[in-house]
């Protein structure tokens, strides 16, 4: 079932934080923009769309880095250890979100184009496989950096009710378009997952044809660069929400 999203110029938009535990995971291969579905567990059930590939077709730059040793400015373990909920978190030149190019995570020219699906490695089954250690392990909790959003009705993949989440896991930076407006400094979204020990698994993703963003990507025709235009949506249907009280 597909999720697609639109972003209507006078929608609120709320970043932040999800800290919560996953429940399961799947590809959702429907539609323009497909995204690898998770259902977490926090304060309420939310579904994580994390983008496999572009509206316009476009492969997805990703980064795994099953080792991440970075607490991050959003001091990761404290946020693991604290309540499970979406916490808004501002963006903006003082923001407190994550930011790709500013903040020294990691070098992004070690994110790379992977598949999101087919034979060999792929996005889908690496995250299959995180997905599924989270599951055997108790002590593992899920931190996402993205948008929420919620909307009328059940989950269309997990069958929840009211269905919410967060989407935009990925470089909100370099957009052009109608998606210009998405632009932000401290408020990239990413996943990582925090198991038993401290051990911490990173996933960031930014896109192959987004010339004005500063990642090494490939060179593609002109006109698959004009399709930005009308680039990504995320998850769900037409309706924008406020996020949870804190």
């Amino acid at each position: 079932m597909s999720h697609r999203r639109t972003k209507p110029s006078v929608a609120k938009r709320t970043y932040g934080m999800l800290v919560g535990k996953i429940q399961d995971g799947q590809l959702d291969t429907g539609g323009q923009s497909p995204h690898y579905e998770i259902w977490v567990k926090a304060d309420s059930d939310y579904r994580i769309a994390v983008n496999v590939r572009s509206v316009d077709g476009s492969d997805v730059l990703a980064l795994f880095d099953p080792d991440f040793k970075s607490p991050t400015k959003l001091d990761l373990p404290s946020r693991a250890a604290g309540a499970a909920r979406f916490t808004p978190l501002q963006t903006g030149s003082d923001g407190e979100g994550l930011d790709y190019l500013r903040d020294g995570l990691f070098s992004v020219s070690s994110m790379a184009l992977i598949p999101p699906e087919g034979t060999g490695v792929t996005l889908a089954n690496l995250l299959d496989a995180q997905i599924e250690r989270a599951k055997a392990d108790d002590a593992a909790v899920v931190l996402v950096c993205g948008e929420f959003f919620r909307d009328p009705g059940s989950d269309k993949t997990f069958g929840f009710s009211p269905e919410r989440g967060v989407h935009d896991i990925h470089m909100m930076q370099g957009n052009s378009g109608s998606f210009a407006d998405d632009n932000r400094v401290n408020g990239d979204g990413a996943l990582f997952i925090r198991y038993d020990g401290g051990k911490t698994f990173a996933n960031a993703c930014g896109y192959s044809d987004e010339p004005s963003v500063v990642i090494p990507r490939t060179r593609q025709p002109r006109e698959a660069r004009r399709a930005a235009n009308s680039r990504r949506s995320g998850p769900g249907s037409v309706e924008q929400a406020d996020a949870p009280a804190p």
